[in-house]
């Protein structure tokens, strides 16, 4: 990288991993969670997770942080390849229902941001407040029935 050679996504997060690996395990370890995406013309658009250990995953889609616990699920069940642009946002939009219902936080605006080959396109943020208009078009899933556990 610092004598000019391109990397792919794929070589890059290869690379941060390797890197990563050999300073948790020396004198001065340290760790953190990332996410590493890019566009290679060959393969197309990649996304790749590493985690606090340096193990890498390459995965289709991600949640991060605490809400990431909630939304993972969303994402799994109605997450497609061949999603557009409006059916992804209506997913976001699900997401940030889920997280303002579940969790105790109150964030008014969810800034979203889409990256393709072409470049970064700002597409409106979601609002808490309008997303039942927003989240059309995406089947509600059945109601949530707690499991029994027996104490």
């Amino acid at each position: 990288m610092r004598n000019g050679y391109e990397l792919s996504p794929r070589a890059a997060a290869n690379y941060t991993r390797k890197q990563l690996a050999e300073y948790l395990r020396s004198r001065s370890p340290y760790n953190c969670n990332m996410l590493i995406a890019g566009y290679d013309p060959e393969e197309g658009p990649q996304l790749f997770f590493i985690d606090y250990l340096a193990s890498l995953i390459e995965i289709p889609y991600i949640t991060h942080g605490y809400p990431g616990i909630i939304t993972l699920s969303i994402m799994g069940e109605y997450h497609r390849k061949d999603m557009s642009v409006e059916e992804a946002y209506a997913l976001f939009a699900k997401c940030v229902q889920e997280v303002q219902k579940r969790l105790i936080i109150n964030v008014p605006n969810f800034k979203v941001t889409m990256i393709t080959k072409d470049g970064i396109t700002h597409l409106p943020p979601i609002k808490a407040k309008n997303i039942p208009e927003e989240n059309k078009g995406i089947p509600e899933s059945e109601e949530y029935t707690p499991i029994p556990v027996a104490v």
